[in-house]
């Protein structure tokens, strides 16, 4: 089964005739403006929500080792907990950013 790769060209030079090459910002300005702020708002606020419960964990963990001398069982509950954080906090800091820098 071959795929012809000939008619891309033929894809591209249409909407560049069609105005869609370019940026966001340069064609839907209106659409871009709100897209762009409500994910730096998201930014922001995962970042800090998500490095809120990553040091709620911790301190939590370091809470129950002063008081018992056993463990409880909530260890791995915990880093779970940490490592979901920790990845929305790389999505929201890292990724986000990005496609509002690929707009």
């Amino acid at each position: 089964m071959e795929f012809p790769l000939t008619g891309l060209s033929e894809i591209n030079s249409s909407e560049a005739a069609a105005g869609l090459n370019g940026s966001l910002f340069s064609r839907k300005p209106a659409v871009a403006a709100p897209y762009v702020g409500m994910l730096g708002v998201a930014a922001v606020v995962g970042t800090f929500g998500n490095l809120v419960v990553i040091a709620t964990v911790i301190v939590k963990h370091l809470r129950s080792r002063r008081h018992r001398t056993e463990t409880t069982g909530n260890d791995a509950g915990r880093a779970f907990i940490a490592n979901l954080a920790l990845s929305d906090m790389i999505v929201t800091a890292v990724i986000n950013p990005l496609a509002v820098a690929g707009l």
